[in-house]
């Protein structure tokens, strides 16, 4: 439910949320290779929208994309 070394979290409908390590899922899967190697965040995750991106355009499923900080535990 909360792990420590997880450093992507899929929120689905019902809150549901899914952990998951962008390396696997790069080198599985050509797609998330592209939506990995996006341009990262802005220099400061206070401002603006907090790092969102509309994926609406790459199909069913991808809704959008948001970077968001965390602690280091």
């Amino acid at each position: 439910r909360a792990p420590l070394c997880a450093d992507v979290v899929f929120q689905l409908q019902g809150g549901h949320r899914v952990f998951a390590h962008r390396v696997y899922l790069a080198t599985a899967c050509s797609r998330f290779y592209d939506l990995f190697t996006l341009e990262g965040p802005p220099e400061s995750l206070g401002q603006g929208d907090g790092g969102s991106r509309d994926l609406s355009s790459w199909g069913r499923g991808f809704l959008s994309l948001r970077w968001e900080a965390v602690a280091d535990p």
